[in-house]
């Protein structure tokens, strides 16, 4: 249901023709419990995003209703068009897991429209997220939105595939907890 919603819901045709995305529930130690059949290259990795900001800020960073993307080649391991953005999933106030998805975005900015297949380092190839929440408490962090928004040259696709993506990442919370 997480990849349906998402393919459903995205604004360009990478993600809901070409299905360049994935998604998956983790449990509370990052281990997966189910995932989609998207992209291979994505499916491998998915748990690396909540175990690395889990390591970096501790597990008491988790908060109900917030969300995160990141998009960090030198965490994730693929390039910065591909940004994950996951949740931590609350079930009686207790930590369950997580709800995640990984999508490609059309444009993070960078020297190239799109794509840059001759970049000689990281900061030509576009915008770097670390870590970063992009709702807080069920809301959009618009500060975070912005900077995204401001650093692509496709802004309405790559603001309403992440919006594809928290919707993802919603679905596959109330449905974790509906069970």
């Amino acid at each position: 249901e997480m990849n349906a919603m998402l393919i459903r819901s995205a604004f360009t045709p990478i993600i809901y023709e070409m299905k360049d995305c994935a998604v998956a529930i983790l449990d509370r130690d990052h281990k997966v419990l189910g995932q989609s059949s998207g992209l291979p290259i994505f499916l491998g990795n998915l748990e690396i995003c909540s175990e690395y900001t889990e390591r970096k800020f501790g597990r008491d960073i988790w908060r109900e209703g917030d969300i995160w993307a990141l998009n960090d080649t030198y965490v994730v391991g693929t390039h910065l068009n591909d940004v994950s953005v996951y949740a931590p999933i609350f079930f009686r106030g207790e930590l369950f897991g997580f709800a995640v998805s990984r999508a490609h975005w059309l444009d993070v900015g960078g020297k190239d429209p799109g794509q840059s297949f001759d970049s000689t380092e990281i900061f030509q190839e576009g915008l770097r997220l670390p870590p970063t929440r992009v709702a807080i408490a069920g809301q959009i962090n618009h500060d975070v939105v912005d900077v995204i928004e401001a650093n692509t040259r496709l802004p309405k696709g790559v603001i309403g595939d992440l919006k594809a993506q928290i919707a993802a990442a919603n679905v596959g919370s109330r449905r974790i907890v509906e069970l």
